[in-house]
């Protein structure tokens, strides 16, 4: 599965299993609806900023994008 589609589909389901409308999500993350739904149907793919922000909004487990061999997020432990 390609990171587009894991994320798509991660955020999909956190957004859902949260609550949250699209326009929510959206809003507290400082994007269009429409970009989001994008996001949403992994048409497009987000910036660093943003993905950044909706993993943490969204409260995704980052570990589930540090195996895809297209993104290498460094994990520090303190």
């Amino acid at each position: 599965m390609s990171l587009k589609s894991k994320f798509s589909s991660e955020a999909l389901r956190a957004r859902t299993a949260l609550g949250l409308t699209q326009q929510e999500v959206a809003d507290a993350v400082s994007t269009s609806v429409r970009w989001y739904q994008h996001i949403e149907k992994g048409t497009f793919m987000p910036g660093n900023v943003l993905m950044l922000r909706l993993i943490l909004f969204l409260e995704l487990d980052i570990e589930v994008f540090r195996e895809e061999e297209e993104i290498n997020v460094p994990v520090h432990s303190r």
